[in-house]
């Protein structure tokens, strides 16, 4: 075996239990380079050169599928610190470097989270300084909205509003991201969102009932919006662990300490365990939930409270400041 937990110290990602293979294997793409990983849902033995260059064609084919940029495309990229969004960034860097029109900016939301946020804003900003023609900026909710993550936990804000903290987070980072993408001048934002992130949000939204009507990380063009794509979409979340290990692309040793509260995780700890004992389950359900989406005009109005589009009276991120005891609410 190439790689472990305990050669990573990073108990909180699961490996493919694929990576068990004979050392003597010879990569079936090429038949020369060692075996260091086996894709269990197609029969794929790889070594680290073939299997880096299957996933970031897979990557570039997803873009192309979807019909994700465009080749003068100003991409924010959504780049948390984590292992994820820096592998995003690394692919789209090469990509886009076929494309001289075209440009990017990283883009960090500090959501005041100690330590877990520290580590990873420090890793995007050492990353990303190794990196050429990438500009980085960042912003925090204590910027934006006057309070960190942190505070509204700690003082029992949330908990008195009856909210989870990752609902708090995800959205007030969304309208975060949008906010900054408006200020860089960006044409659409690149999110790292994998094929398992894909698959457990639509489940999610089965239980909320609430049925998409256009399939996720898609691009989507609305007045009003910096339309958001998933290059990652078809990329299964192991891959793109193998990915970041190979390119010695860091990976956090701090959990968010909000995470085990969410029904995001207990969605991922099942999927994660199907897929493991069932391959190709993630790219089965993706394709039967797709199935199910009949995209439609989205029929928008402007929110009651801060003007900005949206499908509700009040937008979902008024609706949370509001919970919050906040009346100022960020447009721009």
């Amino acid at each position: 075996m190439l790689i472990s937990k305990d050669l990573t110290n990073r108990p909180q990602y699961t490996w493919c239990t694929a990576l068990s293979v004979p050392r003597e294997g010879l990569c079936n793409v090429c038949n020369k380079g060692k075996v260091v990983y086996f894709r269990a849902y197609s029969g794929e033995r790889l070594c680290s050169k073939c299997f880096t260059k299957t996933f970031e064609k897979r990557v570039a084919k997803t873009i192309a599928r979807y019909d994700m940029l465009r080749y003068n495309d100003k991409i924010a990229v959504a780049v948390s610190g984590g292992k994820d969004s820096l592998t995003l960034l690394r692919v789209l860097a090469k990509i886009e470097a076929k494309f001289p029109e075209s440009s990017m900016v990283a883009i960090t939301v500090d959501e005041g989270i100690n330590v877990y946020r520290d580590e990873a804003i420090k890793n995007a900003e050492d990353f990303i300084s190794r990196m050429d023609n990438i500009e980085h900026v960042k912003i925090s909710f204590k910027e934006l909205f006057g309070f960190t993550l942190d505070d509204v936990v700690k003082d029992g804000i949330v908990d008195r509003a009856g909210i989870k903290p990752c609902t708090v987070c995800g959205i007030l980072r969304r309208r975060a991201l949008d906010i900054m993408a408006r200020r860089v001048g960006a044409s659409v934002i690149a999110t790292a969102h994998t094929l398992d992130d894909v698959v457990q949000t639509y489940i999610m939204n089965v239980f909320r009932g609430d049925i998409d009507k256009q399939p996720f990380g898609t691009r989507i063009e609305l007045e009003g919006f910096v339309p958001r794509v998933a290059p990652f979409k078809l990329t299964p979340e192991n891959e793109v662990v193998m990915y970041a290990y190979l390119h010695k692309i860091p990976f956090q040793s701090h959990v968010c300490p909000y995470a085990r509260t969410s029904m995001r995780d207990m969605i991922r700890n099942f999927l994660t365990e199907y897929e493991e004992n069932y391959p190709g389950t993630l790219y089965t359900a993706l394709t039967s939930f797709e199935k199910l989406i009949k995209p439609s005009a989205i029929s928008l109005q402007k929110c009651e409270v801060c003007g900005v589009p949206t499908s509700r009276r009040v937008c979902r991120t008024c609706e949370i400041l509001k919970h919050l005891g906040v009346e100022r609410v960020p447009v721009q």
